[in-house]
């Protein structure tokens, strides 16, 4: 895809995203700065990604997808220990098996794909942490599977409610779930089905976002997250990630972010 580059210093309110429709098939994927409202069967979701440091290109990758039968979308947020040519690399391996699975809702299976490339044939990429989305249009169901990433935060419509989509369950000694891709050879990844209400929000985020500090040094956090989160507008995708970017430089004091952070934002319609 090509990005929006979004413009400005890199503390200031992003610029509204530019609007995309995803076509039956078609995938998007970005590791560089970014802000875009994608149109998808059933959702829309709004993506924007801000890379620390110089350039363009930072750490985080995140892809859009919907299958050939405009049936299953997907969106996935990676966090890459490293920079230039390991995000690169990943970002490819998991553009090609996003396409290989790309209709299948349950994502156990690419995640073991993944951990196995990262661990056997991506040598510059040490770990990366991540979380998939799978969403049925049609059966309004959305599967949600996390390799170490943030949990996202899930809005009920119904009952004015934030919660975590947390996604933990019981691991063994031998086989273990949810850790980072990369780090253990026989891994499972556990998953949470839920069906979203029209109105409702789930927002994925990178690491950077919840341990952003601010002028004095204090972290934000999970809980200063949601109660930033708590006091948005949830109208729209678009609405509430403009108003958390914009509280998060608010928090930061309006200086740059250490860390390369990304928000995206998935509105039920």
């Amino acid at each position: 895809m090509t990005p929006d580059t979004g413009g400005g210093a890199p503390g200031a309110d992003p610029l509204p995203a530019s609007t995309r429709r995803l076509a039956c098939g078609e995938m998007a994927a970005s590791h560089q700065r970014t802000a875009t409202l994608f149109e998808l069967p059933g959702l829309t979701v709004w993506v924007h990604s801000m890379p620390a440091g110089p350039g363009d290109q930072g750490g985080d990758v995140h892809y859009v997808s919907v299958c050939d039968q405009c049936l299953v979308s997907r969106i996935a947020l990676a966090d890459v220990s490293g920079h230039g040519e390991a995000v690169a690399a990943l970002g490819a391996t998991l553009r090609e098996l996003m396409a290989r699975h790309l209709r299948a809702l349950a994502q156990v299976e690419l995640m073991r794909d993944l951990n196995d490339a990262v661990r056997r044939e991506l040598h510059q990429v040490h770990y990366a942490t991540m979380v998939a989305v799978g969403w049925h249009g049609r059966r309004r169901l959305l599967v949600v599977t996390n390799a170490g990433h943030p949990p996202p935060l899930w809005y009920r419509t119904g009952r004015q409610q934030w919660s975590w989509l947390d996604t933990a369950g019981a691991g063994t000694r031998d086989r273990p779930t949810g850790v980072p891709l990369g780090l253990i050879e026989a891994i499972d990844y556990d998953r949470r089905v839920i069906r979203p209400q029209p109105g409702d929000l789930v927002v994925l985020y990178s690491d950077g976002v919840s341990e952003a500090t601010d002028p004095g040094g204090e972290e934000l956090g999970r809980d200063g997250l949601l109660a930033i989160a708590q006091r948005l507008d949830r109208s729209s995708a678009e609405a509430f990630g403009m108003q958390l970017m914009a509280s998060l430089a608010e928090f930061r004091g309006q200086a740059a972010p250490s860390d390369d952070h990304t928000v995206i934002v998935l509105h039920a319609t």
